[in-house]
């Protein structure tokens, strides 16, 4: 009699696993926000049994920040290469022109990158409407931020930016904005037109650039 031939072991492939996961959950926070999103539901969503995403994420704020730490991660390969070009040009905080473009890259990624990815940009409402009590507690934290404040502080310095202007709200001013504008979408329809058009969404960030310009910059710099 035949010998039975030995069973294979079920493999996973574990990156594309968690980045399975990460999907569902990334949909789940971003419909309901943290606080409503249930890993019962995530679970559900991805295939994979709660066990497994303990196993990867440990909880579920350890799930929430690998969301968090994946898109700004995206955000980063998508933009990054060209703010950190930027940002290491000698003069970047001395001379008006190279920091005048550095702003209107700076305003145009985000604007493009929140654009092109709803669903971080709906965790940040969610974020937003809850006070940031999660933001607060995840252990992933960009920094992007802190290094436009102090660019910000030494282009101030240097006569650049608005003597009125205290430079840690230039890195507030440009993310609350962005995300601001493209929230108002939907509201103001009727007054902004049709906002889903490709050629309107890019004639509403290039006021959204120049708004930012003439409101933090010296205006004998300009």
């Amino acid at each position: 009699m035949p010998k039975n031939p030995p069973t294979r072991a079920r493999t996973y492939d574990a990156a594309r696993t968690k980045e399975i996961i990460l999907d569902a959950a990334e949909e789940i926070f971003a419909e309901l926000g943290y606080s409503a999103a249930r890993i019962d539901a995530i679970a559900k969503a991805s295939g994979y049994n709660k066990s497994l995403i303990y196993q990867y994420f440990g909880d579920k704020l350890g799930l929430y920040t690998e969301v968090v730490k994946r898109a700004d991660q995206v955000g980063e390969q998508a933009t990054g290469r060209i703010i950190a070009g930027l940002m290491s040009e000698e003069g970047l905080v001395s001379d008006a022109a190279k920091f005048k473009k550095f702003l209107e890259t700076n305003t145009r990624s985000m604007y493009e990158f929140l654009l092109e990815y709803p669903r971080y940009r709906k965790i940040l409402y969610w974020e937003a409407a809850e006070e940031w009590k999660t933001w607060n507690q995840i252990s992933y934290r960009p920094d992007d931020l802190t290094q436009l404040h102090e660019l910000a502080q030494s282009a101030k310095n240097n006569g650049i930016l608005r003597k009125d202007l205290d430079p840690a709200l230039v890195p507030v001013l440009i993310m609350n904005l962005t995300t601001a504008t493209l929230q108002s979408f939907s509201r103001f329809g009727n007054v902004l037109g049709d906002a889903d058009s490709e050629q309107r969404q890019k004639e509403i960030m290039e006021q959204l650039v120049q708004f930012v310009i003439h409101g933090v910059m010296e205006p004998s710099s300009l």
